[in-house]
């Protein structure tokens, strides 16, 4: 568990930040199998540019099937956990999975709190929904980095395969 060192003020920017990265990232008409593979490999291509091994998870929400899954060197089942707790908290929130983190500190909850409140998710950074629209077709959830990297992970990889650029978070949150 990481420690708190967002202030609340932070944390309502993050939140905006998060509103602002899912309006804008989000595939124009379909997403299925090729763009699931493209943006998978956008993911894992992005790994020589960080110190630590991670995973990535693409999974359709219709049906819940994996439609891409990565490992980088050493990273096994404990990450794939991660990955899914922070995949559920992203479902759980309608947002991506810092979102519960952010808010929880937005309103002046310790991050022990949250993180006691929601023993079977991970509401921290890797998750992000994959939208065609409005609609949430699929979820890509990165884990193995720390201080908000697995995001960052998930939000470079939308925004090289989409063509477009979006405002990060200036807090590091977990």
């Amino acid at each position: 568990m990481a420690e708190q060192n967002v202030t609340e003020m932070e944390a309502a920017e993050a939140m905006d930040v998060i509103v602002r990265q899912e309006r804008e990232l989000r595939f124009p008409d379909h997403f299925g199998a090729k763009e699931a593979l493209s943006l998978g490999i956008a993911a894992a291509g992005l790994a020589d540019e960080y110190d630590e091994a991670y995973t990535v998870t693409i999974t359709y929400e219709d049906g819940g099937e994996v439609a891409f899954q990565w490992l980088g060197e050493g990273k096994g089942a404990r990450n794939l956990e991660f990955a899914a707790g922070k995949r559920a908290a992203a479902l759980a929130s309608g947002h991506a999975s810092p979102w519960a983190q952010a808010d929880a500190i937005a309103s002046g909850s310790s991050l022990e709190e949250v993180w006691a409140s929601v023993s079977e998710l991970c509401p921290s950074c890797g998750a992000f929904p994959v939208r065609v629209g409005d609609e949430w077709v699929a979820t890509i959830a990165v884990s193995g980095l720390h201080n908000g990297l697995d995001h960052e992970v998930a939000v470079r990889a939308l925004e090289q395969v989409l063509n477009k650029t979006v405002p990060r978070f200036a807090a590091a949150l977990a």
